[in-house]
């Protein structure tokens, strides 16, 4: 099988030992309008020959959970201390700081896009060293963005993400943005000074029940809960070929079944600062059967009460009872064609995939539709593992005319 073509790029201005900067007057490197020899500032420069591994880490891994910065490591050989911060006369000296933009890719299609944390170096006998670069997505920045004092308008969930966006105090580029309209009404409830963006952003996406997150090309993505799934057709099977499929064998498996994810009382309240309004959706039958669990929200943002017990009604039929559901699950790219690979990396959060599995070869197979709700690497050079973090689709979008999501009295419209 062929060997995935990984590729991995830091960011840096090397001034005057950039070789591909602009040269006045020279005869190649100094013609106006050319792309390769280009005025000066940051660019990205190849590192792939000194990768020794890699790993990252995007999305979550429970349905309920909130998605938190994506999270980039890799670790490259430094024999010539051509990482060293201090060495004058390496390649990079002045551009190993913080803050600079590191990017991974495989086959052409994007992994993950960061900016460094930190640098770590470790020297071992033998003149022997290998240095760590650890960076975060852009969601990490606004962690450390607080936000002033704003007395927002009631608005969509989607305009209430790009008036977050569109603050002073966070500045995030419109062309960077995929953000949905989204179907929940947010309440003009004034945003404390002082509040962190990027929480905000999550209670939004918590009171819409859908998600935020930075893509793997950098892009700051608003999904609503009714936002249309992608990759339908791929299936991770056991099984081997099936027709008018793509297939992908799969490394491993987790099967899931327990009361891990089950929710029986649900208890939601927003935010408003005089008679917030609460909604309480609970299943005594599923109680009865399985004891007490209960989920709790408080400070929504849902400004209509219906909606509010919309919500928790919806959350109520997911989760009121347990859930034999496949968790996750793990390809290894260099065992897969060529056309394979790229399906699995064209792969984005809150995309949907069937699995298909037959437990010790005994049948029959168990066949379920998931979304994906977190994507992981683990590259050593002997190995390109992919892992996927699965949401079980028991509720999902109503879609007409699809063959799969588009079946009547299936008991799939969300609300």
């Amino acid at each position: 099988m062929p060997e995935p073509a990984v590729k991995v790029e830091l960011g840096a201005n090397l001034g005057q030992r950039d070789p591909t900067r602009f040269v006045l007057n020279d005869a190649v490197k100094g013609k106006l309008d050319n792309t390769e020899y280009t005025l000066g500032g940051d660019r990205f420069f190849d590192i792939t020959d000194r990768l020794i591994s890699a790993s990252t880490s995007r999305g979550k891994n429970q349905a309920l959970d909130r998605i938190d910065a994506g999270q980039l490591n890799i670790v490259l050989d430094n024999f010539d201390r051509l990482f060293d911060p201090l060495y004058e006369n390496g390649t990079y000296y002045t551009q190993l700081i913080p803050g600079k933009e590191i990017r991974i890719s495989c086959n052409g299609y994007p992994v993950i896009y960061g900016f460094v944390d930190d640098l770590d170096i470790a020297y071992e006998p033998g003149n022997r060293s290998i240095v760590s670069f650890q960076a975060a997505d852009r969601l990490s920045d606004l962690t450390r963005n607080n936000l002033p004092e704003v007395s927002p308008a009631v608005e969509l969930s989607g305009a209430r993400v790009n008036r977050i966006l569109n603050l002073p105090e966070v500045a995030w580029p419109a062309e960077q943005r995929s953000i949905d309209t989204g179907n929940s009404f947010m309440s003009d409830t004034d945003i404390a000074e002082g509040t962190q963006a990027v929480s905000y952003l999550q209670l939004i996406a918590t009171s819409e029940a859908g998600e935020v997150f930075v893509s793997k090309d950098g892009k700051l993505v608003f999904k609503a809960r009714n936002s249309p799934p992608g990759s339908i057709d791929l299936i991770f099977t056991d099984e081997g070929t099936i027709p008018g499929y793509t297939t992908i064998p799969f490394a491993e498996l987790g099967v899931v079944y327990g009361t891990e994810q089950l929710y029986n009382r649900i208890v939601l309240t927003n935010d408003f600062p005089s008679f917030p309004d609460e909604a309480t959706a609970e299943d005594a039958e599923s109680q009865l059967l399985y004891g007490p669990h209960s989920y709790t929200v408080n400070g929504l943002l849902n400004n209509d009460a219906d909606d509010l017990q919309f919500l928790a009604d919806f959350l109520l039929a997911r989760f009121k009872d347990p859930q034999y559901r496949f968790s996750n699950l793990s390809v290894i790219l260099d065992v897969l064609s060529t056309a394979q690979q790229n399906a699995v990396l064209d792969l984005e959060i809150g995309d949907v995939v069937q699995v298909r599995f037959t437990p010790s070869g005994i049948a029959p197979a168990i066949e379920q539709y998931v979304r994906v709700i977190g994507i992981s690497h683990d590259w050593q050079n002997n190995e390109k593992r992919i892992n996927l973090s699965l949401e079980r689709l028991d509720f999902s979008l109503f879609i007409l005319d699809d063959a799969v999501f588009g079946i009547l009295d299936d008991d799939r419209l969300s609300f």
